[in-house]
């Protein structure tokens, strides 16, 4: 009877222990802590603009603030090596003005410009913007209406005068898509003693 007892003791005693034991295996095992978020990636330049290399062509309108420049349209067309540099070329042809000078008669000037440039690109948030300097061949045109007077005409013609200009600017450019560009152009063009402010919006296709 004893032994009877001390078996059922030992036996109550260890269901008392394994009831709290199985009872916490039988609670569901707590979630795993969540992962910590990965870092944020670096800001995507999607939105940034890239300097290309490559060819590429542009046109060019605007207006020059002097007497023989006025509106002025024209092309241009260049290259951006990989470390950036541009090199290419640009021709301007600006309509002038007509001076008159009496007796219904007046004279027309008007400029026209084809030179080299070089400059540098690179990227400013949205925009690639381009100092660079142009040199090249001015070409200045004048030209007067012949003159009847009593049946006898006299007069009229035209001469022309070419010198060297240096042109210093920058062009800012907004990339539309991967191949299109809209923007604006502004040089200081100088033509022996006289100066003349150009301002042009452009519009440019890269290869």
């Amino acid at each position: 009877m004893t032994r009877i007892q001390t078996a059922l003791t030992v036996g109550a005693s260890l269901a008392l222990f394994a009831t709290p034991a199985l009872a916490d295996d039988a609670k569901p095992a707590a979630p795993a802590a969540e992962a910590a978020p990965a870092s944020a990636p670096a800001k995507s330049a999607a939105g940034d603009a890239q300097v290309r290399t490559g060819g590429s062509a542009a046109l060019l309108l605007g207006y020059g603030f002097d007497d023989v420049f006025k509106l002025g349209l024209g092309v241009r067309g260049g290259y951006t090596l990989p470390m950036k540099v541009y090199v290419g070329g640009t021709f301007v042809y600006h309509l002038g003005t007509s001076v008159d000078v009496g007796a219904g008669q007046s004279v027309s000037v008007n400029i026209m410009m084809f030179g080299a440039e070089g400059g540098y690109e690179l990227a400013a948030g949205p925009v690639i913007v381009r100092p660079y300097a142009g040199l090249g061949l001015a070409v200045v045109k004048v030209s007067e209406p012949a003159i009847t007077v009593a049946g006898v005409t006299a007069g009229g013609g035209s001469a022309s005068d070419s010198r060297v200009y240096f042109a210093p600017g920058v062009t800012v450019l907004y990339p539309v898509t991967s191949n299109i560009a809209v923007g604006a152009d502004a040089r200081v063009v100088i033509v022996s003693s006289d100066t003349a402010l150009d301002l042009m919006l452009t519009g440019q296709y890269h290869f």
